[in-house]
């Protein structure tokens, strides 16, 4: 259930950035995996923008802390590691670089380019407790070779990268879900140079919160 998505603005037009056409993804070559597949169709079954102020009414029901992360433009493993007081893990599910089978928008893709998919989970290094799953595309044609490198580093968290290597970098988050009674998302674009060059979305694990 979608519960709010960021107007469209100067730089996009949202609603066609996010309207991928799902059935060309399921006939691009086997390389693309089922979660990058699951990445796109949970951006695909949108519905029309809300105000975030409706938006936060509609998460009244969740834990505190987890609603702040929901509309939080600051880093996830960072404040999971406050909040929780123990280290974050973070563990690669799989990374792997192939072509659009279409174009992609709000990244500056056009169909044939390369993007770059990075899943991982972020869990706690005592309870072990699997907290969030994040999944990224990234054009790297946006970024610096030295970068790029840094930010597909399997043992870093993408935002710590961004945090200590990147000046003027910021966040804006595109939409929220509530999935369903175990699962509350978002997904939002990572702006580099004023350029949003990163699509990520974060999943979290609902009763962890509580």
């Amino acid at each position: 259930m979608t519960i709010w998505k960021k107007p469209a603005c100067s730089w996009c037009c949202l609603s066609e950035s996010l309207d991928f056409d799902a059935k060309k993804w399921s006939h691009a070559p086997a390389m693309i995996e089922p979660a990058l597949l699951d990445h796109l169709k949970y951006l695909h079954n949108r519905t029309a923008a809300e105000e975030i102020s409706a938006a936060l009414d509609s998460l009244n029901g969740l834990p505190p802390f987890l609603r702040a992360l929901l509309v939080a433009d600051g880093t996830v493993t960072l404040l999971l590691r406050a909040y929780f007081n123990e280290q974050i893990s973070i563990r690669t599910e799989s990374q792997f670089a192939c072509a659009t089978p279409e174009p992609l928008p709000l990244l500056a893709l056009k169909t044939g380019d390369e993007v770059f998919m990075r899943s991982v989970t972020l869990s706690g290094g005592t309870s072990g407790h699997e907290y969030v799953e994040a999944t990224s595309l990234i054009n790297p044609s946006l970024l610096d070779a030295e970068l790029f490198a840094a930010l597909i580093d399997e043992h870093v968290g993408m935002g710590e990268v961004l945090r200590n290597s990147v000046r003027g970098s910021f966040r804006e988050v595109l939409n929220i879900d509530i999935e369903d009674e175990e699962k509350v998302g978002r997904t939002y674009a990572v702006f580099l140079s004023g350029k949003p060059s990163i699509l990520i979305t974060e999943r979290f694990r609902t009763r962890l919160f509580q």
